[in-house]
């Protein structure tokens, strides 16, 4: 009874290793970070309006075409605005209007 308790015990820890050491299909997290700020900054840059709000802003994005597949279907309006705050870092703007004004002058 001993024996079978440490097999079992050995195939648990293993298929728990497994779990967690088999990488996710698909682009890493740095990776698909890099593309997401990339498709906001065109996205930005090609604005009309500089009036948006976050919210008004998130709507847009998800209407575009990149949002449409699975590859950001993660997206949600708490992780863009994790990415205007890099954004407005970057680009030393302290309001989404000033953030588009700015990249819009950079371009």
């Amino acid at each position: 009874m001993l024996i079978a308790l440490a097999i079992v015990l050995a195939l648990g820890f293993y298929k728990v290793y497994a779990i967690f050491n088999t990488p996710v299909p698909g682009p890493d997290t740095k990776t698909q970070h890099a593309q997401l700020e990339q498709v906001i900054i065109d996205f930005l840059k090609d604005v009309d309006r500089t009036d948006l709000s976050s919210k008004e802003l998130f709507d847009l994005l998800m209407q575009e075409d990149d949002f449409k597949d699975d590859t950001y279907k993660n997206f949600n309006h708490n992780r863009l605005n994790q990415l205007l705050q890099q954004l407005f870092y970057t680009y030393e703007a302290d309001s989404l209007s000033d953030l588009i004004s700015n990249m819009q002058n950079d371009a």
